[in-house]
């Protein structure tokens, strides 16, 4: 299984389809902008909101399974030269927005559990331990499954907090490809000893030994936290059964 594939597990689809119906219900278009403030019973608010936080926790998903592929795709185009771009910064940036979106994840997954459980709890207070403590989630197994999909990421959740926190990634290997990436061909100069020809290709063998050994370090966490998801969504999808039949009946 990969991230992608979550978007067709039946919890999204069904999340979706009852997405679009309350929408239909209350006269919206797929294009036009959906408003809070707009008057709608105990039901749809919660189908609604339940759509809003599956929605970007599968969004999120994907921009990591996204990631991956643009660690190789950079585009040596002539603006990009001029914006001082280099191959060595797209690298790095991509590496660390990954490491970063990573851990944060199970923030989403933490949001679209208070959103199944129709707990209410403001966005903002919303954390592990008022989640997995609340007695409505505490007596499900989604806590267990929670639990799961955090120790898929764990791993490089160091790492994340020393990026947003400290100072940036510290790899020997990115550090030593940034110093090859200094020097352009004008920069080099023609009187070296070393045509700037070998400093191509060096740097380019060493971006392609740092890649290709990183990418499937970051497709195999990916793996494991799609497995991870999936088991929750199949958690959740029960919880979300439920509470549509409870509040079908009293709205």
């Amino acid at each position: 299984m990969n991230l992608d594939d979550l978007g067709q597990h039946p919890f999204f689809i069904r999340a979706s389809q009852d997405s679009i119906d309350v929408q239909k219900a209350l006269g919206l278009k797929m294009t036009d902008d959906f408003d809070d403030a707009m008057p709608m019973d105990e039901l749809q608010f919660y189908v609604t909101r339940v759509g809003f936080s599956l929605s970007h926790t599968i969004g999120w998903t994907e921009q990591l399974q996204h990631a991956v592929h643009f660690m190789t795709d950079f585009g040596y185009s002539k603006k990009a030269s001029v914006a001082g771009i280099k191959r060595s910064h797209h690298l790095l940036y991509n590496v660390e927005n990954y490491l970063i979106r990573l851990q944060s994840v199970y923030d989403r997954c933490l949001q679209l559990t208070n959103a199944v459980f129709h707990l209410c709890i403001s966005s903002e207070h919303v954390n592990h331990g008022v989640i997995v403590s609340n007695l409505h989630v505490n007596r499900t197994n989604v806590p267990k499954l929670l639990k799961t999909v955090k120790n898929s990421i764990k791993r490089e959740e160091q790492e994340r907090h020393t990026l947003v926190h400290k100072h940036s990634h510290m790899d020997p290997e990115l550090r030593r490809i940034d110093l090859f990436y200094m020097h352009s061909k004008e920069t080099w100069g023609a009187d070296k000893s070393i045509p700037f020809e070998n400093i191509q290709h060096i740097r380019s063998q060493l971006v392609k030994k740092y890649t290709t050994r990183r990418k499937p370090e970051f497709e195999a966490i990916n793996a494991e936290l799609a497995s991870s998801l999936a088991s929750l969504f199949d958690g959740l999808i029960v919880e979300y059964s439920r509470q549509k039949v409870r509040l079908g009946k009293i709205v």
